[in-house]
């Protein structure tokens, strides 16, 4: 199944022992294109501070009731490291936030989740050792967190000029992996959508509010069209992928 990643903001999120408050943004990584945190305003409980939920701690989400129920009490969230929201976030923090929680990283491996296909998987003494060590040490690397709400209108530049904007995020419920990016070919006043795969980004540019894709606007404006009622099975995604000529991501996780 997926979902919009504009849909899940405003959702409540419900700890074991009450609310926590509701969802502001996203946070994905441009690197492995999935979900990492969910960004949740506290409201006057924690004196309007906006915390980090990892997927790792969604026990479901409740798209009916508009709301997503974790396994973690109030007292965990309100005792959880410290992370300015507002600034960069660091590998050093994640790595000290993945501790805290006892989650696996996400990062050093090869599969969507570090060496899991989904959030949620129990952390091993192996898994522990190799946060601490980012923790104490610093990372190697910088993380690619994004803002989810940021992105929204950013323009689509392939390979010839723009061909459009960036209208959403299209995640895959079971992995929180983001598959697609929706483009709006049509202008702000003339809508027409399609669906455009993350393999072929080139890169984002963020000082500019872009994104440098590699594809030629006749590809990505001939590509299936897609709105709201479209059902994105597997046939449908075979036949994007082909349109696209690239080999699909699932092929890659076998």
């Amino acid at each position: 199944m997926f979902k919009h990643l504009r849909d899940l903001e405003g959702f409540r999120l419900a700890a074991a022992d009450g609310e926590i408050g509701h969802v502001t943004d996203l946070y994905f990584e441009d690197d492995e294109w999935a979900v990492r945190y969910i960004v949740v305003s506290t409201g006057n409980w924690l004196v309007g501070k906006k915390v980090l939920i990892s997927p790792n701690a969604v026990e479901a989400v409740k798209w009916d009731d508009e709301c997503i129920k974790v396994g973690l009490t109030r007292e965990q969230v309100r005792n959880s490291p410290d992370i300015d929201t507002d600034r960069p976030i660091s590998r050093q923090q994640e790595a000290e936030y993945h501790l805290y929680y006892n989650f696996p990283p996400y990062w050093g491996g090869v599969a969507l989740w570090g060496r899991y296909d989904q959030p949620g998987a129990e952390s091993t003494e192996d898994d522990t050792a190799a946060t601490r060590e980012d923790h104490e040490y610093g990372a190697k690397w910088d993380s690619h967190l994004r803002s989810a709400k940021e992105v929204r209108g950013y323009r689509v530049e392939a390979i010839d000029g723009q061909v459009g904007h960036l209208d959403n995020l299209l995640m895959e419920v079971e992995t929180w992996g983001i598959r697609y990016l929706v483009v709006n070919t049509g202008g702000w006043l003339k809508k027409h959508e399609v669906l455009f795969t993350p393999k072929l980004v080139d890169k984002m540019m963020w000082a500019e509010a872009a994104v440098n894709i590699n594809a030629s606007r006749q590809l990505v404006e001939s590509a299936p069209d897609y709105d709201r009622s479209t059902t994105i099975n597997r046939p449908y995604e075979q036949a994007l992928f082909a349109h696209y000529t690239t080999h699909p991501y699932w092929e890659d996780e076998q």
